[in-house]
């Protein structure tokens, strides 16, 4: 009889354990996701500034260039 009620409340214990497990997963599944946003979000500020940094530097070099044309005449 004693074995049947710690069996009945170490089975009661792990339904408890398991429903913690599942909120912890819960919310480990929501800060996944929103970092998932938040790295998205900043993967395409990234990209903008990569391009942007790209056509300046085209700019700059044609500058100096034309700057040494002129400089050469």
């Amino acid at each position: 009889m004693e074995k049947a009620a710690a069996a009945a409340i170490d089975d009661r214990n792990q339904g408890s354990f398991d429903m913690g497990a599942d909120q912890a997963t819960a919310g480990l599944q929501a800060e996944n996701a929103a970092l998932r946003e938040e790295l998205k979000a900043m993967t395409e500020k990234y990209e903008t500034l990569e391009r942007t940094a790209d056509t300046i530097s085209g700019r700059l070099d044609n500058s100096i260039n034309e700057l040494t044309a002129i400089l050469e005449q």
